[in-house]
């Protein structure tokens, strides 16, 4: 009786008439990654190409200019589509996770599509030692209290524009209620919160 074949290691998703190559996180080598940074503890969440993740995709494939040409960084950037097409866009990319496992994955998988020149920054976003970069972006940062009380302490800092998109959750809205920036939503009302928060003062 023969094994049945493991499932492919890359996967090709079209969006907006672009094709990515993303890592199937189901491959066993893959996710034998992902569960051993789980299983010691890091409190992270992988991508598993969720509907906001797409529309965020989409709305920047819609409108570049929001990276085209420009220095940003992604944070929280785990194995995520959303930075696949900020890197295929941008000038110059850096990307931020808590797992250095979802970081070497990212770049992995932005070199899989021809994006070069990555510089990784491990951590917690809130406490990073912010590199020159014109924008700092996130998808789904949001989601419950600590994870709000950790893009507040980000907020509070002098930094460049943040623009996220986020679930509207509870602790989604406290967080914009309570921010002393100013806020531009980017999105028609009734969609997914797309946000920019204006640089600090």
């Amino acid at each position: 009786m023969s094994q049945a074949p493991f499932p492919p290691l890359w996967l090709s998703v079209d969006i907006a008439e672009r094709c990515f190559h993303i890592l199937n996180l189901d491959h066993p080598k893959i996710s034998a990654r992902i569960l051993s940074d789980i299983d010691a503890g890091t409190a992270v969440y992988y991508d598993r190409r969720w509907r906001l993740t797409d529309r965020f995709c989409r709305f920047l494939l819609a409108e570049p200019a929001w990276v085209a040409g420009r220095t940003v960084l992604v944070l929280g950037a785990g194995v995520g589509l959303e930075t696949l097409v900020i890197g295929s866009l941008c000038d110059k990319l850096y990307i931020n996770d808590l797992s250095p496992i979802a970081l070497e994955l990212c770049a992995r998988q932005l070199s899989q599509n021809g994006v070069v020149g990555v510089s990784c920054l491990p951590g917690r976003y809130e406490h990073l030692v912010l590199p020159p970069v014109d924008l700092l972006v996130g998808c789904f940062l949001v989601y419950n209290r600590d994870s709000a009380s950790s893009m507040r302490s980000l907020l509070e800092r002098r930094t460049p524009p943040v623009l996220l998109m986020n679930d509207n959750m509870s602790s989604w809205r406290t967080l914009v209620r309570q921010t002393s920036r100013q806020v531009r939503s980017l999105l028609p009302v009734g969609d997914i919160p797309c946000l920019l928060f204006t640089a600090a003062a």
